[in-house]
């Protein structure tokens, strides 16, 4: 499975959103700047992100997103269907009437595998497991990079 683009980038945007979660709504604007997502691209995750009732906008000048839980309860698999839809390999793992052969195809059982498992993986990492790592990951570089 190749994750597309648009939930890599709005994986990455709800993390710069959740570094500010406590603080600030978080600017388009900086999301772009900091994740290098085209803003104009960016604009569409976000909506998809707010229509799927992960993040909050707000208005104005001290305007920006949130997210709307907290950030140890919004999965990957969240994300994803809000940006992609269902997570699907194939339309006969969702819907065996789709495909005549279901009944007696031997792969089926694998894809349907497949599909299990890679839901499962997405249900057990969350933008917080996600932020950690990065703040984990800074802390590692600069504490390497100090020179006395």
């Amino acid at each position: 499975m190749k994750i597309p683009t648009k939930c890599r980038y709005g994986i990455r945007a709800l993390i710069e959103i959740a570094k500010n979660q406590n603080e600030f709504p978080t600017k388009r604007k900086q999301i772009s700047s900091t994740q290098g997502i085209p803003t104009s691209y960016l604009e569409n995750i976000l909506i998809a992100l707010k229509n799927g009732n992960i993040i909050t906008s707000h208005r104005g000048a001290g305007g920006g997103f949130k997210l709307k839980r907290p950030s140890d309860q919004i999965t990957l698999l969240d994300v994803y269907e809000a940006l992609q839809g269902s997570l699907m390999l194939l339309d006969c793992t969702e819907c065996p009437s789709n495909c005549e052969r279901s009944e007696e195809c031997v792969v089926r059982p694998v894809w349907m595998e497949m599909q299990e498992a890679q839901r499962n993986v997405l249900k057990t990492k969350t933008i917080k497991h996600l932020l950690d790592l990065e703040l984990k990951s800074q802390n590692n570089y600069f504490s390497s990079n100090i020179s006395f």
